[in-house]
């Protein structure tokens, strides 16, 4: 019996076409699952950003909800806030910056915001998603 072994491979038109969905989109970003199903154990996402594309302070309250950021072109801010919605630290992640990748404990509030023209990120995070639990938002100083 042959295994039917089905590699997925990310090249730079399908990289294109995410960069021409996000300059269409109203939040200036879309994505492209890497994963099969909302129920995968290891949930893997790529996100492309336009510069101005901001996700709003917000944290991920379940217990297995880390996330796992590595940016593969251009620059984001991430800003991470204190439980009273202060500011806590603000740093760069991608190209001229000594950071490169992140990982985000549940919990853990942060913004998300593309500096450079556009961004690609790849996320990675445990399964199952509940969009019921995706994010909540909260309003900072």
């Amino acid at each position: 019996m042959k295994l039917l072994i089905v590699m997925k491979i990310i090249d730079q038109e399908l990289i294109n076409n995410l960069y021409i969905a996000a300059d269409k989109s109203d939040r200036k970003r879309s994505h492209h699952l890497l994963h099969s199903s909302h129920q995968d154990k290891v949930q893997r996402l790529l996100i492309a950003m336009k510069q101005g594309s901001y996700v709003e302070p917000h944290y991920h309250e379940l217990p297995h909800q880390w996330e796992f950021f590595q940016v593969l072109d251009g620059l984001v801010k991430v800003t991470l806030y204190s439980n009273n919605g202060t500011i806590r630290e603000i740093f760069n992640i991608g190209d001229n910056s000594f950071i490169k990748l992140i990982e985000l404990q549940p919990n853990e509030i942060h913004s998300v915001e593309c500096l450079s023209e556009q961004a690609l990120l790849l996320e990675v995070k445990e399964g199952p998603f509940d969009p019921e639990f995706a994010k909540s938002f909260i309003k900072v100083n």
